[in-house]
């Protein structure tokens, strides 16, 4: 005779989705404020969109305005070069174990118009840290370079900003 125990028959139910599916399902909007790390622009304010596509990747869209400090010579008039841009990044970030802090890369593309220069596509690239300091809110620190696509429109701005995101699953 043998000895059948319940534990060797096979399970009935559907197995599970892994623990980690909920987390990464997550989007995010906020805004930020921050300035040029060069003298020819005094600030910028941006918006945020993104999505936790994965535990390791977020993708966002974002928009920002620079207002200068200082006029730049159009011809024979001076004007105010303020920048708009908007543009698609994609972010591999790292959740550092034991805290509330998230470090990532930047990388992104997109386009820019301005009331000097032509329109042009951009490209972004950079790194920063976010900080979970409440369930649905966070602090984001960044540093992006923006670079025109073209040769012709050259003129790259280092920019900081610091924002507050808002974390919300549907």
């Amino acid at each position: 005779t043998a000895v059948a125990l319940a534990s060797d028959l096979p399970s009935k139910t559907a197995p599970s989705a892994p623990a980690f599916a909920a987390s990464f399902s997550q989007y995010y909007v906020g805004g930020n404020v921050g300035g040029d790390l060069d003298t020819a622009r005094a600030y910028t304010i941006g918006a945020v969109a993104g999505w936790n596509v994965l535990p390791f990747l977020a993708v966002e869209g974002d928009y920002t305005f620079n207002d200068p400090d200082k006029q730049t010579k159009v011809g024979t008039a001076w004007k105010k070069d303020y920048k708009n841009a908007f543009s698609f990044n994609v972010l591999p970030q790292y959740k550092i174990p034991g805290t509330d802090f998230t470090a990532y890369a930047l990388g992104g593309v997109g386009y820019q118009w301005d009331s000097v220069t032509a329109d042009h596509s951009i490209y972004k690239v950079g790194g920063g840290l976010k900080y979970d300091f409440a369930k649905d809110w966070q602090v984001d620190a960044r540093y992006t370079r923006t670079d025109a696509i073209k040769s012709q429109y050259r003129g790259y701005d280092d920019r900081a900003t610091v924002g507050v995101n808002y974390k919300y699953s549907f």
